[in-house]
């Protein structure tokens, strides 16, 4: 759980081995384009996701695993880590490349780009079709497949849930200064557990509505994404404050 802060940062990792984030999305190109080649499997990482503000209404910002929200109010920073999950709704190729032999496969998107243009969106009225003016998000994604099973094996540190939120009391000063650069930081390795290719890549198609802060109304959003996973065994999760003062900590990774 967050407590006091640790006057800490985290320690580069020694070995030039291991992938941060970038490396990683190149190395997933590398091994889709080739699947021939070298295994990705035991590859460690240690990739730093950017703490988004939740306010913002963006399929990157929606997708992100690491959000906050300050209640000026209040005076309260609360910090939101949240994984998808890869199924056969939101994803397209869960059969064909052997995901239903896997244990339940819990996601963390770590790159990405996202391409945004105006576009027409039928909604229902009660009884009759309405055309608005919407959003269409063409999205391309990198992430993490964790293996997750609430009553048994899990690819995650102890104690840490695929849900986690955090209510932390501070002034306005000390939350610009945390949230500034706030990341979350997963350590660990790749694995091969038997999906077809090791890199494994399929669409997903959906509407959604997100609310607008700005105005009463909610901006009608068409998404067409491009997923690519590699599945992975995440030691220890980090949230890491602006100037390196670690907030939370959970397990610990290997030498």
């Amino acid at each position: 759980m967050i407590g006091g802060l640790l006057a800490i940062g985290l320690l580069a990792a020694a070995s030039g081995d291991v992938l941060d984030g970038a490396k990683l999305r190149g190395a997933m190109e590398v091994a889709r384009k080739a699947p021939a080649a070298d295994s990705l499997d035991g590859r460690r990482f240690q990739i730093a996701i950017p703490f988004v503000d939740e306010r913002k209404r963006t399929m990157k910002v929606l997708q992100s695993p690491a959000r906050w929200r300050y209640d000026y109010s209040r005076g309260e920073l609360t910090v939101m880590i949240g994984l998808g999950q890869i199924s056969p709704q939101n994803y397209s190729g869960f059969a064909a490349q052997g995901l239903p032999k896997l244990p339940a496969l819990q996601t963390a998107f770590f790159d990405g780009d996202e391409v945004r243009s105006q576009t027409t969106v039928r909604t229902f009225d009660q009884l009759s079709a309405v055309e608005e003016i919407g959003q269409q998000s063409y999205v391309t994604n990198y992430g993490l497949a964790i293996p997750y099973a609430a009553d048994g094996a899990s690819a995650l540190p102890p104690r840490f849930q695929p849900f986690m939120v955090h209510k932390v009391r501070m002034d306005q000063q000390t939350y610009h200064r945390l949230v500034r650069g706030m990341t979350l930081v997963l350590e660990g390795r790749l694995t091969a557990l038997g999906q077809t290719p090791e890199v494994f890549c399929g669409d997903y198609w959906g509407r959604l509505s997100a609310p607008d802060t700005h105005i009463d109304d909610t901006v009608n959003l068409v998404v067409k994404a491009r997923q690519c996973f590699v599945t992975a065994q995440v030691e220890k999760v980090s949230v890491v404050g602006g100037g390196g003062a670690v907030l939370a900590t959970w397990g610990s990774a290997a030498p």
